[in-house]
């Protein structure tokens, strides 16, 4: 987020008197106002919970076990079978 982006959107929250105090001198020490400092915190967190739901972590072994896989070839089923005898669909043109 740029500091010239245009804010074109409104959030709000209640909260307890102490909670705010404790973000608002968090904020200052981090030489932020409150909105930026939640804000930045809040986008902090929101990319790392989308990281972790959008990409895989393998260690070396489970690395290994998934090459194993991938490189065997594997027999299709007879699902697979009778998909594969359905007739095309014409495309619109």
């Amino acid at each position: 987020m740029g500091a010239l982006a245009l804010k074109d959107a409104r959030m709000e929250l209640k909260t307890t008197k102490e909670a705010k105090e404790l973000l608002s001198k968090a904020a200052v020490l981090g030489g932020m106002d409150l909105s930026s400092f939640m804000l930045s915190a809040a986008m902090e967190k929101a990319r790392e919970i989308l990281l972790d739901h959008t990409s895989i972590q393998l260690s070396v072994q489970g690395q290994a076990q998934l090459a194993i896989v991938l490189q065997k070839p594997v027999a299709p089923t007879e699902a697979m079978k009778e998909l594969r005898r359905t007739p095309r669909l014409k495309v619109r043109e």
